[in-house]
């Protein structure tokens, strides 16, 4: 009796010890695999609406430029995917420039002649834009460069009174012409497949010099850069229709 017992006691610490070296070869088991990044959806003939906003400066040149402060810069957009790494993009903006009340402007306004700052002055833009981009990506980014042409409804204040050129008499406002051209990221949501958040750096160039009616200020080309973020909604332009029931058939 004694020796079995004396057997049962050392057998209970041969397991006692070779309990850590077991636990240590025993494999730990591995983690779950990551769930996979959403794919991104074909854009070919889907179309997508969306807005940004953000902040813009007017760089370039001469009375436009001098003395420009940064301002609010509004965007909208419509899309739609002509092939795997092409795209359509249409749409109004709005943005603006004030500018530094230690710059002189061009000339004294015939209205408020006691001016001698551009601290009350304002340039103001609406475009309207049409562009053709490239796009590329791995889900769940998407990369776009584009460029085309624009509209763009331009006009001076002083005061919030459109500018009057002294020898011409013509109020300086007007319809031109100018590109555009858009460097930006999209990353679509895991939750709203359907749905981006962008980042894009957007430049304009407006043809807005018109010697025959400012002459004597206010008379240049204009460029302006846009930094802005925003959102973007995709949805299916080619779905199919539904067949209607002929009469009488079931």
């Amino acid at each position: 009796m004694i020796a079995r017992a004396w057997w049962v006691i050392i057998a209970f610490f041969a397991m006692l010890a070779a309990a850590p070296c077991l636990a240590q070869e025993a494999p730990s088991p591995s983690p779950p695999p990551a769930p996979p990044a959403p794919a991104i959806k074909s854009l070919v003939g889907r179309g997508g609406v969306g807005g940004l906003i953000g902040g813009s400066y007017f760089y370039t040149a001469e009375d436009y430029s001098y003395g420009a402060q940064f301002r609010f810069d509004f965007s909208g957009q419509f899309r739609y995917g002509i092939s795997s790494k092409l795209r359509f993009q249409m749409g109004p903006g709005f943005t603006w420039s004030a500018y530094s009340k230690e710059v002189p402007p061009p000339f004294s306004d015939p209205k408020f002649p006691a001016d001698s700052t551009k601290e009350s002055y304002l340039t103001q833009i609406v475009p309207i834009s049409a562009q053709i981009q490239l796009v590329w990506g791995k889900s769940p980014w998407l990369y776009h460069v584009g460029v085309g042409p624009g509209l763009y409804r331009t006009w001076v204040e002083n005061h919030r009174k459109i500018l009057t050129d002294p020898v011409t008499l013509r109020l300086h406002r007007g319809v031109y012409w100018g590109t555009t051209a858009e460097l930006g990221v999209e990353h679509f949501l895991k939750a709203l497949p359907n749905t981006t958040i962008e980042v894009n750096l957007a430049h304009h160039y407006v043809f807005t010099t018109r010697g025959d009616q400012f002459p004597t200020g206010w008379n240049s080309s204009l460029g302006v850069l846009a930094l802005r973020v925003g959102t973007n909604y995709y949805f299916d332009l080619n779905r199919p229709k539904k067949t209607p029931d002929l009469p009488g058939i079931k």
